[in-house]
């Protein structure tokens, strides 16, 4: 087993890619909790386990928890621990607080886990994305996004979304398959990527 910690900026695309990896039947995801209401569309047990703020007081529950954007979000670790033993490919979607937490004190489960984080080639066409949305909090986003960047050095690898959605898509599927080839060409741009030419 082999689990695989993925993370990437605010509409960086991440959300789409995680939904179209789980279409494979061999990969499954571990479901993480959160006090936000859900979106539209989203449901209880599938995309979230939406909770209460008392839910996490209880911290033994939970492999990691964390406050963002006043919304409490964190997973429990019965959800990992289950997830793990079905034998699939699990994916477990975290953000940079959640993933240097885990890796520093989750030895005992991320002792092989492989990071993956996802962007787009700069910070500009994620602004773009942001305003599309017509997001009220985006200078918050953009602040968020400023901190994560002092986190990439916990990834193995960074997927550029820049290009079309196959692509990326292909890279993701590549890395969790062990292609090495095309692993090659993701190592080589994860290499490149300067943060300097990013913003």
């Amino acid at each position: 087993m082999v689990l695989f910690i993925i993370s990437g900026f605010s509409q960086s695309g991440k959300t789409t890619l995680v939904s179209k990896l789980l279409e494979d039947k061999n990969i499954t995801r571990v479901i993480t909790c959160t006090t936000r209401k859900p979106r539209e569309g989203e449901k209880n047990g599938v995309d979230f386990y939406f909770l209460r703020e008392d839910d996490f007081k209880d911290k033994s529950k939970f492999l990691e928890t964390a406050v963002v954007h006043g919304n409490y979000y964190g997973t429990l670790k019965r959800e990992v621990e289950e997830k793990i033993r079905t034998g699939k490919k699990v994916i477990w979607v975290l953000d940079v607080q959640g993933t240097d937490f885990v890796l520093k004190n989750c030895k005992d489960l991320t002792g092989n886990a492989v990071t993956i984080f996802i962007t787009t080639d700069k910070i500009s066409t994620l602004l773009e994305r942001i305003r599309m949305k017509n997001d009220p909090n985006i200078e918050e986003r953009i602040k968020s996004i400023r901190k994560e960047i002092n986190y990439l050095h916990l990834y193995n690898y960074i997927i550029s979304t820049s290009r079309t959605l196959n692509e990326s898509l292909e890279d993701l599927r590549s890395i969790i398959y062990g292609e090495k080839e095309r692993i090659r060409k993701i190592e080589k741009f994860t290499k490149s990527f300067v943060v300097e030419k990013f913003l």
